[in-house]
């Protein structure tokens, strides 16, 4: 009889995400070196989503949007391929969004992927995370301030578009999987590929 059930239940669980489109996302965070343009490029703007970079890989999945949900730019644009995302540890300054010095690399990387004669066209959004030190509005606007002044270096030291740049204050509310909250490794700066 428990056999029966047991069944049962990894059918139904079988059925249940069957009928829902999963999307696995892939997030490539770089902690000791910046990648090179051509590397970031790769990874955001490639057909080919699963390129070796190098980099350490996190998984985590999302569950579609309804067919007539209005399109985000801080959400993947379909169901049907993964979305590489591009984790940065770009640090700013004490309750501020001063850019430090040690993140200009990444940023440069980041700046010359966009000059890229293969990526001249496409569009990034910014996304700008923190810990879970303060209060959840607080870090959401902290990330906001954050991203936007990644979005000036980029319009200002590599004369992008401000069309082509996109930002989001995600504060707290996405979290490194299998890290503590407050973990230093959640105040990062996310890259992805805008619709």
């Amino acid at each position: 009889m428990s056999i029966v059930k047991n069944t049962g239940r990894g059918l139904f669980l079988v059925l249940m995400f069957w009928q829902v489109s999963v999307r696995a996302q892939e997030v490539k965070m770089y902690q000791d070196k910046a990648p090179t343009a051509e590397e970031m490029g790769d990874v955001l703007f490639s057909s080919e989503p699963n390129k070796k970079t190098g980099s350490v890989k996190m998984r985590s999945i999302s569950f579609g949007k309804p067919k007539n949900a209005k399109l985000d730019p801080s959400e993947p644009v379909t169901a049907d391929h993964q979305i590489s995302i591009i984790g940065l540890p770009i640090k700013f300054g004490y309750d501020s969004a001063e850019i430090l010095e040690q993140s200009k690399p990444y940023l440069n990387e980041v700046g010359k992927m966009l000059g890229l004669s293969n990526f001249k066209n496409e569009k990034l959004l910014i996304e700008g995370h923190t810990d879970a030190s303060g209060s959840e509005a607080y870090n959401r606007a902290l990330s906001e301030r954050r991203a936007q002044s990644v979005k000036k270096y980029l319009r200002v030291n590599f004369n992008i578009a401000s069309d082509r740049l996109f930002v989001s204050g995600l504060g707290e509310s996405k979290g490194l999987p299998g890290v503590s909250a407050n973990a230093a490794v959640n105040r990062r700066v996310q890259f992805r590929k805008a619709p």
